[in-house]
């Protein structure tokens, strides 16, 4: 499927491709925001899209390139699996199944025809101003010049995904204004200077340190907090059951998997935060361990600078090269 479809997929696409990553989407957003007169967002949320595809559209959508019948039989197998409940196997009468390994390609072809295909070729040339989408399976933005534009795309959005049986959440989709004036417009009108999250990055408009437009993003405030509940929850369950050395072993695991992914340009505030916080939740677990001795902070200091955990790092620098054609 990934060699009939790759040479159909649009470029706005950067989900479960071969050579293509979520901080490629990610750049690409910053990219089009900096260089391109881009004024305001549609921030999109597919509510439960994995648990609400149509079994019927995406057959429907997949004849379209694949007519081995064959094929298609143990595709419709593949979607009617189930799922189990309580021991008891129930049948998938919408959705992909949870965790399996054709999903994601699955719904980057659902999604290349409800939307990407619908968009570059039926919105986007409509259009009098400039208009981009960019998407990550089922998570995508699209950047819009013109208000009276951003608010027609939406509409028809709206319009587009009820269509195929799907539906946005309407609490996190909406259009914003945002961009290179959002923040002198935000002041002129009294109100707070708009933001919007993509992939797990709250992005907001800032200055650089010459005073110009620059596109800030933070770990988003719902992942960060998840992020270190998870931490919390880990800590909590190995304390007792696991030598120190094991411990220490696995949270370097940890801290390195959350860098790797949110150490990016203009993120280094956020990911020092989690790393003291991190070090915090460290700090008190240890201290509960039954029939233990307890550390205090200094002996604590002591330990870390022993045998150090990963220091926060951006892995991935936006700037070094620009790409917005």
């Amino acid at each position: 499927m990934e060699a009939i479809y790759e040479q159909d997929f649009h470029e706005c696409s950067y989900g479960f491709r071969e050579g293509r990553s979520c901080h490629q989407a990610l750049k690409r957003v910053s990219d089009l925001i900096f260089w391109k007169p881009i004024n305001h967002v549609i921030e999109a949320d597919i509510k439960g899209f994995f648990d609400n595809v149509s079994h019927k559209r995406l057959k429907e959508l997949i004849g379209i390139r694949i007519t081995d019948k064959r094929f298609l039989r143990y595709l419709e197998r593949f979607l009617k699996a189930g799922y189990l409940e309580s021991a008891i196997l129930k049948e998938a009468k919408r959705g992909t199944p949870q965790g399996g390994n054709l999903s994601p390609m699955l719904a980057n072809i659902f999604l290349h025809y409800v939307l990407d295909e619908w968009f570059e070729k039926g919105v986007k040339p409509r259009m009098r101003g400039q208009c981009y989408l960019v998407r990550y399976c089922d998570d995508f933005v699209i950047l819009v010049q013109y208000k009276e534009e951003a608010e027609l795309i939406m509409k028809l959005l709206l319009a587009r995904f009820r269509k195929y049986g799907l539906e946005l959440n309407a609490q996190k989709t909406g259009v914003k204004s945002f961009g290179r004036y959002e923040r002198e417009n935000a002041k002129r009108q009294g109100r707070k200077a708009n933001t919007f999250d993509f992939l797990g990055f709250t992005h907001y408009c800032t200055l650089s340190r010459g005073g110009k437009f620059k596109l800030g993003r933070k770990t988003s405030g719902k992942k960060f907090r998840k992020s270190l509940k998870a931490m919390s929850k880990w800590m909590r369950a190995v304390r007792n059951d696991r030598a120190l050395k094991d411990i220490w072993r696995s949270l370097k695991v940890k801290l390195r998997g959350h860098y790797q992914y949110y150490g990016v340009s203009e993120n280094s505030t956020w990911i020092n935060i989690f790393h003291r916080r991190a070090e915090e939740i460290v700090y008190n677990w240890l201290n509960r361990r039954s029939q233990k001795r307890s550390f205090n902070w200094e002996e604590f200091r002591v330990l870390l600078s022993r045998y150090p955990l990963p220091r926060p790092l951006i892995v991935h620098n936006f700037y070094t090269q620009s790409h917005v054609g």
